[in-house]
């Protein structure tokens, strides 16, 4: 059984809860196979976003009423967290190629 299958977990809503690096890690792994700069074999993007996403702060974010105090965009949008989240994927896939698993 799952733990949000389980009571009292069960009666909440997690799903509202999200990572707001995510968002911008995925799309910088995106540009860049689009790009062909990396490897898009799914052990190279899983493993690069992985390291990256662990290697930032956590930001977690609860969608839906708040959004009005402090909007998503606001995040995802700030040139420093679109630098930071750069250079954390890109020092990850180093690593990714260093010790590649494919």
């Amino acid at each position: 059984m799952d733990i949000l299958d389980r009571p009292p977990l069960d009666k909440y809503d997690f799903s509202r809860m999200v990572n707001m690096w995510e968002k911008l890690i995925l799309e910088i792994i995106a540009d860049m196979v689009e790009r062909h700069e990396m490897c898009e074999c799914q052990d190279c993007v899983l493993d690069t976003t992985a390291l990256a996403l662990n290697s930032l702060p956590p930001r977690y974010w609860i969608l839906g009423s708040y959004d009005a105090f402090c909007p998503p965009e606001k995040f995802t949008e700030d040139s420093m967290n679109v630098r930071l989240a750069e250079e954390a994927v890109l020092r990850s896939y180093q690593l990714v190629q260093q010790n590649p698993h494919h």
